[in-house]
């Protein structure tokens, strides 16, 4: 089981009685370059006895340093913890970005949380890495006082896709405001997850043929463009293929807000209430506005034919 803390004043002085292998960063998203850091901290803890924990905020630290700028997180704080757990973390430090943590000298995040509540002994980090108050803090400084006070700095290169380039939380969000999830999912090595409770919708899919699951409750993840997508839905520990829309369905209610509905194929069981995740594998067409049911209703077969083809294929 992996522990957590959400101050840095709540660690005790011995919660790391061997030491620890500190992987630092934001995690948006856990992409292949945060998998790399954490890789990084998981080999360096195994070689020396350490746990692998990871050092990361609550929400981007850009988000404080320029208010103005929009960041939707990829993932909420709680799919953030779970897939940090699964990835085999010992323990995640995960603290609020507020005026006093930015007012932390780089000196004294090195000295005061880092050796004296972390116990480092190797620290992961990347390239682009900065810290400290106005982001003083470089590797450079982290390596030189690791060597007065006892720890190693792992340098982990910026991951590149061999055809799509360098992977970032900016590139991954760029693609799902795109709806390029397919693109997404190859920078994140997952398909993109976002979960809520199934509530009561109009109905209409019903009326249709096509009954969906609609998500509210509260969204986990970052909703990508409108449109029509294949994917998977997640209920419990099973799995469906699924036709997900996303959008207000123009035919009908251009006026509604934005909304997730997932037609989950070869199913009828009821699930109000229930919590679900759908995963978004990729995208079959944008959204379209229709002159009736009929024309409505041919797409929408033609559209769960392609989801079955491209989920047959996954």
């Amino acid at each position: 089981m992996m522990r957590y803390f959400d101050s840095i004043s709540e660690i005790p002085d011995d919660a790391f009685p061997n030491g620890a292998a500190v992987a630092i960063g934001k995690f948006d998203g856990v992409h292949r370059g945060h998998q790399a850091l954490i890789a990084s901290a998981r080999a360096a803890a195994e070689a020396q006895g350490l746990e692998p924990i990871i050092f990361t905020f609550t929400e981007n630290p850009a988000r404080r340093l320029d208010p103005a700028r929009h960041i939707a997180p990829i993932m909420s704080q709680d799919q953030r913890l779970e897939t940090l757990r699964d990835a085999g973390i010992a323990a995640c430090v995960m603290v609020p970005f507020d005026d006093e943590f930015a007012a932390v000298s780089p000196e004294t995040f090195i000295k005061e949380v880092l050796v004296k509540r972390l116990r480092a002994r190797r620290v992961s980090v990347g390239p682009d890495f900065r810290f400290g108050h106005g982001a003083a803090g470089t590797v450079e400084l982290l390596a030189e006082m690791g060597e007065q006070l006892g720890f190693v700095v792992d340098l982990v290169a910026e991951v590149e896709d061999p055809e799509i380039g360098p992977i970032s939380s900016t590139r991954v969000r760029e693609e799902i405001g795109r709806g390029e999830v397919a693109l997404a999912a190859r920078m994140l090595g997952r398909p993109l997850e976002v979960r809520g409770t199934v509530v009561q919708g109009d109905a209409r899919g019903r009326e249709l043929g096509f009954p969906t699951a609609n998500l509210g409750g509260g969204l986990e993840g970052l909703v990508p463009a409108e449109g029509v997508y294949a994917g998977w839905v997640l209920l419990g520990d099973e799995r469906f293929q699924a036709a997900i829309s996303v959008g207000n369905n123009s035919t009908f209610t251009p006026e509604a807000d934005v909304r997730i509905e997932a037609f989950i194929l070869d199913f009828s069981r009821d699930i109000y209430g229930e919590a679900i995740s759908v995963q978004f594998v990729d995208r079959i067409r944008g959204n379209i506005t229709f002159s009736g049911m009929e024309p409505l209703i041919e797409q929408m077969h033609r559209d769960v034919e392609r989801a079955r083809e491209i989920l047959s294929n996954a």
